[in-house]
């Protein structure tokens, strides 16, 4: 795309700046986060207290969604961001003068994870309803996947970096260093155009029937009910829950397969996981690299039965006598392909909705789905990492596959799976209204999701 002169210079150029300030910004989160998880874990030795930080990020994050979601849909897009942006560098900057005045400590870093988890929802979802608007429509699909490859570096670029930099400089350097990504970034965000595709005509014009509290209420319901009113949304709804329900297979399991049933040195676990994050970059690629995915959901469908089919054979080295490398290898090679399957889930599923979502409402409809999934997360990690701690290994991987074949069979139906491609054409085509003709439940009124 880059190099694509029949592109207008405009969005090449959006795409450029895009891409190397998420990618700044993500390198710089990863040295942060590994700086202070290692702290944290040193200092104090507690999985408690590190746990309480990501307590306070989830925590807050949930609360703010719904808000989130209505500020983007109702507000400036490109001050949204750039304000969030340059608050968060005002928020490091400010534990940078701590450390050098007091030194670091918990409460610090707790209030820094408060402050920053205030403003990032906002931020990130900004940049969700904003995409259609920086890059055309019929280019959304090589975007994500691009965008995603070159993000998956630093899954794996990150951490490395982060463990170098915590041997060779101090936490106030560190801190230093996160400070001038968010400076950087905010500075590459300010040149993007936000307008490039904007179209006044996909904003409702705003009621004035109502006011005040029930105006708030009405807003910040909006994504809800839509959600609820729309046979496939839900279904995207349903599906993004059990995917986050289930994180627990691909985060939990082979850790505790590889450090407690199997014995690896931290050494190998790295090597294992580093294999199995190159399953992002592949997978970014290739969504990027296909011509053009006619059926978004259909794709998804495939890529849950996949799924379905590795978490299963990831249980073969438990119970296989061979030599460490080549159990290196098997489970490097399982986890590169959950890693590819998942990417063949998310980015297609996040297509559809970008492409299928009016703008005016696309920032609550985003929300409420981080929301619904991010809530189940925790309910999730809890319950696999008891089970697995009860070493049912078989048992729990083969229920969640059974359990994923039969959801994602009864939901995306032959009827569901046309329905859904008929308004992604249509969204592509900009013919009708897109979801709001095509996705409500006849004659039924919204109903709790």
């Amino acid at each position: 795309m880059l190099f694509n002169s029949q592109l207008p210079l405009r969005e090449r150029l959006n795409f450029v700046i895009y891409a190397l300030s998420r990618f700044i910004l993500s390198v710089g989160n990863y040295v942060y986060l590994f700086a202070v998880s290692y702290y944290i874990m040193y200092e104090t030795g507690s999985a408690l207290y590190f746990s309480i930080n990501m307590a306070i990020s989830v925590v807050v994050t949930l609360v703010l969604l719904p808000f989130s979601g209505v500020l983007s849909d109702l507000g400036n897009k490109r001050k949204i961001i750039i304000s969030g942006e340059v608050l968060n560098s005002l928020v490091i900057f400010g534990l940078f003068l701590y450390t050098i005045i007091y030194d670091i400590n918990l409460i610090a870093i707790y209030i820094v994870t408060f402050l920053t988890s205030m403003i990032e929802p906002f931020v990130s979802n900004a940049f969700q309803t904003a995409i259609t608007e920086l890059f055309h429509k019929d280019r959304i699909q090589q975007i994500m996947g691009y965008t995603s490859a070159i993000l998956s570096s630093t899954v794996i670029l990150g951490p490395i970096l982060g463990g170098v930099l915590f041997g060779l400089l101090s936490f106030q350097q560190i801190i230093l260093i996160f400070l001038i990504a968010f400076l950087l970034s905010a500075l590459l965000d300010f040149f993007l155009k936000f307008d490039l595709y904007y179209d006044e005509t996909a904003y409702k014009k705003i009621q004035t029937d109502v006011s005040g509290v029930a105006k708030f209420k009405r807003d910040i319901s909006e994504g809800f009910i839509f959600i609820a009113r729309n046979r496939v949304f839900k279904s995207v709804l349903i599906i993004a829950a059990l995917v986050n329900f289930m994180s627990g297979v691909i985060s939990i399991f082979p850790e505790k397969m590889m450090i407690y049933e199997l014995a690896f040195q931290p050494e190998t676990v790295g090597i294992v996981n580093a294999i199995a994050g190159v399953g992002v970059l592949i997978g970014g690629l290739t969504v990027a690299r296909v011509k053009n995915i006619e059926s978004p959901l259909g794709f998804v469908k495939k890529g849950f039965l996949t799924f379905a089919i590795l978490i299963v054979l990831y249980l073969l080295p438990l119970y296989m006598d061979v030599a460490p490398i080549l159990l290196v290898l098997l489970i490097g090679s399982i986890g590169l392909a959950i890693t590819l399957t998942i990417q063949l889930i998310n980015i297609p599923m996040n297509l559809f909705v970008q492409l299928v979502t009016p703008q005016h409402i696309k920032g609550r409809v985003f929300s409420t789905i981080s929301l619904c999934a991010m809530s189940i997360m925790p309910v999730g990690t809890i319950f696999y990492g008891y089970m697995y701690d009860l070493e049912l290994y078989w048992i729990v991987n083969t229920v969640s596959a059974l359990l994923i074949t039969c959801i994602v069979l009864i939901i995306y139906s032959e009827k569901l799976i046309t329905t859904s491609k008929e308004m992604y054409d249509a969204a592509k085509s900009e013919e009708g209204s897109g979801a709001e003709e095509v996705l409500i439940d006849d004659g039924t009124e919204p109903h709790s999701v």
